[in-house]
């Protein structure tokens, strides 16, 4: 898996609780359709829970993180099919 550490764009669907599901996330300005969510986890850094997932289009698996303190999303991997 390659790694980054890059502000992405994201649109996601909140759910009452602490359920989110991407729907579709802009990278290098283009746009990756999620098809599928094989994995998600938490994890703190200092004060803030970070949700990771990991996501795929149709050709790649990406993990993208969102973090709750700031409300951004990253893309910190990839893994090309």
């Amino acid at each position: 898996m390659q790694r980054f550490c890059e502000s992405i764009r994201v649109a996601a669907v909140f759910s009452p609780g602490t359920r989110v599901k991407p729907v579709w996330f802009e990278w290098r300005r283009q746009r990756h359709a999620v098809t599928r969510w094989p994995y998600f986890w938490k994890d703190n850094l200092g004060g803030a829970t970070r949700l990771h997932f990991a996501v795929c289009d149709d050709s790649n698996l990406y993990e993208i993180v969102y973090d709750t303190s700031d409300q951004n999303w990253t893309l910190v991997g990839v893994e090309e099919q």
